[in-house]
């Protein structure tokens, strides 16, 4: 198991319209210890990202191309996402072709998985039955898509308050591990598995360690972020109430052979430029103790 990170840990500047470009992030993550980065695409409909130039594969081939000359693997990357089951969302429009190109990026650079959100359909049932045949249909066209270009997608665990509409926390579609599980194994093709993230399992108030689990070696990608168990916080773990300790040995139990990769970037978005090292060197320290704890080499009750 490796220490990763999002590109956009060193990357978002206070005003949110500034943004330290991608190479210059991953020399600096290279720089301060991490083994592994997470390419963040997520945000590729802003002005800075480079995915919606037309120039935007010359862009990936010098993230491929630096990858290899830092010795910084790119293990996931993170795919623009929006509410795509929603009927008629004039996001799609948008969204769509970046996250096609996302997926293509992913062939060109490497890049063995890309995380993906699922939706969910409004008013649907408690049994989510619309919600899930809408995901079927949405993720099984770039299924194929990304298994031609040499990847897979990893489907993310949800929490209420990232889906901005008017849906109730209780019907937020796999915002609990049964339904994530029950959508990945209704594919049946290799390359899809899920991406647990950390902050949004608490969010939820699962049993995180049950639900690991269950999900088992369908478990591809994390995201490692801590939060107050209110809001989607997006900081450093133990600066929130997310017991590390207890949870992390259970992916040496199931035998997870990704990487710890943080999400962490509002720990360090509204930081002057000169502490943004030393705050993602401190990241750093603590992702190792982090991965001591996945060993089951730390006394929990510390």
């Amino acid at each position: 198991m490796r220490l990763s990170t999002s590109t956009n840990l060193i990357a978002f500047r206070p005003d949110w319209i500034s943004y330290i470009p991608t190479l210059d992030s991953m020399r600096r993550l290279k720089h301060v210890g991490f083994d592994a980065v997470d390419l963040n695409i997520s945000d590729a409909g802003k002005d800075f990202f480079r995915l919606a130039d037309p120039d935007w594969r010359e862009w990936v081939e010098e993230i491929a191309a630096l990858s290899i000359e830092l010795d910084l693997p790119i293990s996931q990357a993170h795919a623009p996402f929006y509410n795509a089951i929603e009927p008629e969302s004039p996001k799609a429009e948008v969204w769509e072709p970046l996250i096609k190109r996302a997926i293509e990026a992913c062939g060109i650079a490497g890049i063995p998985w890309i995380v993906m959100h699922p939706g969910t359909y409004p008013d649907d049932s408690y049994e989510f039955k619309e919600s899930k045949r809408r995901n079927y249909e949405y993720f099984m066209p770039y299924l194929e898509m990304a298994e031609k270009v040499g990847c897979g997608i990893a489907i993310e665990n949800m929490a209420a308050n990232i889906i901005k509409t008017y849906l109730r926390p209780s019907t937020v579609y796999c915002s609990r591990h049964v339904e994530l599980v029950d959508l990945v194994d209704s594919f049946h093709v290799d390359n899809v598995g899920i991406c647990w993230d950390f902050g949004h399992a608490h969010l939820m108030g699962l049993d995180q360690r049950e639900a690991l689990r269950f999900i088992g070696t369908r478990l591809k990608a994390t995201h490692v972020a801590d939060n107050s168990g209110f809001n989607d916080d997006h900081i450093m773990p133990f600066q929130g109430t997310i017991d590390w300790r207890k949870i992390l040995p259970v992916l040496h139990e199931i035998e997870y052979s990704g990487d710890l990769t943080y999400e962490i970037h509002c720990s360090t978005s509204r930081l002057p430029d000169n502490l943004l090292d030393e705050t993602a060197s401190l990241a750093e320290k603590v992702g190792r103790y982090l991965l001591l704890c996945a060993k089951g080499e730390i006394d929990r009750t510390l």
